[in-house]
C-alpha cells in the first residue's frame, strides 16, 4: 500500500520495500496483514456475560470453546435462552421442573423420575497425576434432560425415558463432531410382595448433546421400562418412580 510516486521509485528495485522479498505477480501485503492483526471484534456471547475481544480470524475457533455459549429453554412455549447455570435456574424458577444436583457423574445416582420433564445437574471428575499423587478435579457441570413419558400396555405400563445433554456447541470438535463419548445407564428394580423375588430392568444408550436451538430433537432410541401396574399401586406415590441413573463421560 503506497502512493503512486514510491511505487514508481520503488519498482526498478522489483523487491517488496519492507520484508525485502524479491517477486512478481500476487505479492502478500504485510501492511495490510498488520492492520487485520489489530483489528479486534467482541464475542457474540457478550449478553450472556463473555468478555473476550480477539483477532477476527479466531472467532469461528473461540466459538468451540466460549464458556458463555447460550442454550435453550426446552418448552416449546419459552423463549428463554442462557448459559447452562441461567438455564437451570430457569427450569427451576420459572417452570419448577425437578431438578437434582450436586451429582458426581460416574456415580450412580438414585433419582425419581415424573412424568415429563426431569433435570440432572453432574459434576464431571477426572483423576490426575501431579506431585506424586492423585489429584481429583473438576472439569465441569453438565446438565442433562430425562424426558418421561407413560402409557397404558395391558395391565402393565410403559415408560418411554429419553435422554439429552444440554450442552453448547464447544462440544463439539472442528468438524461439528461430538469430542466427547457419553453413555446412559438407567435400572429400575421392585420387589414382590413377600420380598421373594426381585426384579431388575437396566438399559444403557449413546446421548445426544444439543443447545436445543432447533428445539427437542425426536428420538429413535429410548430407554424403554414395562412396570406392572400392581407394582405401581404398592407405590406412595403413582405419579413418580425410582430410578438408578449411572451417566458417564469419555
Amino acid at each position: 500500500m503506497l502512493c503512486s510516486p514510491c511505487r514508481d521509485m520503488l519498482a526498478p528495485a522489483g523487491k517488496c520495500h519492507m520484508c525485502g522479498i524479491t517477486t512478481r505477480g500476487y505479492d502478500r501485503c504485510n501492511l495490510m496483514e498488520k492492520l487485520m492483526e489489530n483489528s479486534f471484534v467482541k464475542c457474540p456471547n457478550t449478553a450472556h456475560g463473555c468478555g473476550i475481544e480477539l483477532v477476527y480470524y479466531d472467532l469461528a475457533g473461540h466459538l468451540q470453546v466460549c464458556p458463555y455459549a447460550p442454550c435453550h429453554c426446552p418448552s416449546e412455549s419459552c423463549s428463554f435462552v442462557g448459559t447452562t447455570k441461567q438455564l437451570v435456574d430457569h427450569i427451576t424458577g420459572s417452570h419448577g421442573w425437578p431438578c437434582t444436583t450436586k451429582v458426581i457423574m460416574a456415580r450412580e445416582t438414585r433419582i425419581r423420575l415424573q412424568d415429563g420433564f426431569n433435570f440432572l445437574v453432574l459434576d464431571h471428575l477426572v483423576d490426575k497425576q501431579g506431585a506424586g499423587a492423585i489429584i481429583t478435579s473438576t472439569t465441569g457441570k453438565f446438565l442433562f434432560l430425562l424426558n418421561v413419558a407413560r402409557q397404558p400396555h395391558g395391565q402393565h405400563f410403559l415408560f418411554n425415558i429419553s435422554v439429552l445433554c444440554i450442552h453448547p456447541h464447544h462440544i463439539y470438535d472442528g468438524q461439528g463432531q461430538f469430542s466427547k463419548a457419553i453413555k446412559c445407564a438407567l435400572t429400575y428394580g421392585w420387589s414382590s410382595d413377600n420380598f421373594l423375588c426381585h426384579n431388575s430392568l437396566h438399559s444403557e444408550i449413546k446421548v445426544d448433546c444439543t443447545d436445543l436451538s432447533d428445539g427437542l430433537p425426536s428420538h429413535e432410541m429410548c430407554f424403554k421400562f414395562l412396570v406392572p401396574n400392581s407394582v405401581l399401586e404398592d407405590r406412595a406415590n403413582q405419579e413418580a418412580i425410582d430410578v438408578d441413573v449411572s451417566i458417564t463421560i469419555s
